[in-house]
């Protein structure tokens, strides 16, 4: 947050902490991926509410990362306005 406070004056560590969450996200959406598929694989046979319960976990946990990248782009936008 003290770096939104210049933000022309940190464009450039302002850019790196962004582009880090955007690749952050994207590994996210990997992990959430397989995490799903894991699940599926280990209660196929059975407890159909394990299987609920786990993909709304990572649901969850996946919309939380989606707001971390959000807000990146935010700061993108701060930083895009002020250079």
């Amino acid at each position: 947050m003290p770096l939104l406070a210049k933000p022309s004056a940190n464009a450039q560590q302002l850019a790196t902490i962004a582009e880090e969450v955007t690749r952050a996200e994207e590994r996210s959406d990997a992990l959430h991926e397989r995490g799903l598929k894991d699940l599926f694989h280990r209660h196929r046979g059975g407890n159909a509410m394990a299987y609920l319960i786990g993909s709304e976990i990572y649901g969850r946990l996946e919309e939380v990362v989606d707001r971390f990248e959000d807000v990146a782009n935010e700061i993108s936008g701060i930083v895009i306005e002020n250079v």
